[in-house]
């Protein structure tokens, strides 16, 4: 009976040693996150928010633009993109969308916080700001690396992970869009069957306008990608030499 005592003791004490190391690595990899205290966590709530309302704002502009916040050199009066021009295909490859959604979140972000103005009784120092945009099929994942210390009395803590997913369908957008474009490139004119085809292949509406006698709009519309009822376009126009007719 004593041994079968002294056994347990061990078992137990070797159980509190597990778990305790397996409590520590898990706080060190972030799988499980300490309690902030209410003045920290308002920041976070704060930039959080930002990190939100920035990401669905800038990710919908590049959207109605063709993929840019600024329009390029070669785009319309409206700030569209061109696609498609003399035979060349213009479209920004998704790592250039990426890079875009990245650069501008960094900047809107700045603004957002402006400079933490709303939150005085805190001492608050931020470093600079660094957005990772992945584009995936059916969601944008933005990691965010932005760096802020908080000090209020005796106490500083230092923050700086936010992510944040918005579910658009950007990667089947893109593809969906490239795709169309390769018949562009074969074809040298509009392919209406191709348009179809793709469009219905994705789930997708597609909408055509003339611009002028060389130029045409189109707009992909994704009614599976909606924030607070807003349908997700992403819009570009081809430019012909001569007006052709549809295929």
């Amino acid at each position: 009976m004593q041994k079968r005592g002294q056994m347990t003791i061990f078992v137990i004490i070797a159980i509190l040693v597990i778990g305790s190391v397996l409590i520590y690595f898990a706080f060190q990899q972030g799988l499980i996150q300490q309690p902030l205290n209410p003045d920290v966590q308002e920041v976070y709530n704060f930039v959080q928010t930002c990190v939100e309302e920035e990401s669905i704002k800038t990710i919908y502009q590049i959207g109605e633009s063709g993929g840019y916040y600024f329009p390029p050199n070669l785009s319309l009066d409206s700030g569209v993109a061109i696609y498609y021009e003399s035979g060349r295909n213009l479209m920004p490859t998704k790592e250039q969308i990426q890079d875009e959604i990245s650069f501008f979140l960094n900047e809107k972000l700045f603004f957002c916080t402006r400079n933490f103005i709303d939150l005085p009784e805190l001492e608050i120092s931020q470093s600079e700001i660094s957005t990772n945009a992945i584009v995936e099929d059916e969601k944008i994942l933005l990691n965010v690396n932005y760096p802020i210390t908080i000090i209020k009395d005796e106490d500083k803590t230092l923050i700086e992970d936010f992510k944040f997913e918005v579910p658009i369908r950007l990667g089947i957008i893109h593809d969906s869009v490239s795709e169309f474009m390769e018949t562009q490139t074969e074809n040298g004119g509009i392919c209406l069957s191709c348009l179809l085809e793709i469009s219905e292949r994705n789930d997708l509406f597609v909408d055509m306008m003339d611009y002028d006698e060389q130029t045409t709009i189109f707009v992909f519309r994704d009614e599976n990608s909606k924030i607070k009822d807003e349908t997700f376009v992403w819009v570009f126009a081809n430019k012909y030499e001569i007006k052709n007719e549809e295929v």
